[in-house]
């Protein structure tokens, strides 16, 4: 399978660089650059889903779960046994 190549120009050293990368790690130079591509977007897909979250708590009013740290146990206490009855419950019945 041809596969279609560019030229990419680069200063000596950042290709030097890379290529030690890429031999410490006992990959082809362009695997170790496909593996970071890949990375690097999904970590940003990542960002983007937690950038979201974030943004609808604050639009549904924060977390208010308590201020001292027995309030904030109890009320994730509260939250896993309503998971839990939501959700396994029924397989203990």
């Amino acid at each position: 399978m041809n596969t279609p190549t560019i030229t990419l120009e680069l200063p000596a050293q950042v290709y030097a660089d890379l290529q030690s990368l890429a031999d410490e790690a006992k990959l082809d130079l362009v695997e170790m650059l496909r593996r970071w591509t890949k990375q690097t977007s999904e970590q940003q897909a990542w960002m983007h889903a937690w950038d979201d979250l974030c943004r609808v708590v604050q639009e549904e009013g924060g977390l208010s779960v308590g201020t001292t740290k027995e309030e904030i146990v109890e009320h994730m206490r509260k939250t896993r046994q309503e998971i839990f009855e939501a959700e396994y419950a029924h397989l203990y019945r």
